[in-house]
């Protein structure tokens, strides 16, 4: 009875370890993109936004940088600068934040991209941090960054 379990203890940790090589090999041959939690956040965003990774959709990489995509509804535009509701990934609004868009900036609504000047109260947009700045973009392509307000 002894000499079964032995055998069946080590039959399964053998397909144990089995299993764990094809899984290493597979990770190997198809690498993971990098996700919400690779992100290396600007410490000052941190401070200001604490709750900012919460808010993390998907990362993108260019040019070997990783870019956080956010989705936001528009609370309000002041003069110029505008509040965001940062959405969280259920789709609830987290934490704000304002930002200081340049006059020519751009943000993603339904897929188009659309001046902030334009933006309707409650319209709901997508937007990208650059990793360790302070910073949105429109897309990571893009090459300004709209300021973040730190208040």
């Amino acid at each position: 009875m002894k000499n079964k379990m032995k055998i069946a203890a080590a039959a399964a940790m053998l397909a144990c370890v089995g299993m764990l090589g094809i899984s290493v090999a597979t990770a190997e041959e198809h690498p993971a993109k990098p996700t919400c939690m690779d992100i290396k956040w600007n410490a000052d965003l941190l401070k200001r936004y604490p709750r900012a990774a919460v808010g993390c959709r998907e990362v993108a990489v260019r040019d070997g940088k990783n870019y956080a995509r956010f989705e936001a509804k528009l609370k309000e535009r002041a003069g110029d600068s505008v509040t965001l509701e940062v959405l969280n990934v259920a789709g609830k609004a987290d934490h704000e934040i304002t930002i200081k868009p340049g006059a020519d900036d751009t943000v993603e609504v339904e897929g188009k991209k659309v001046p902030y000047a334009k933006l309707v109260k409650g319209e709901k947009l997508t937007f990208w941090v650059p990793e360790s700045r302070v910073g949105v973009i429109s897309d990571p392509d893009a090459t300004a960054a709209s300021e973040i307000i730190m208040k």
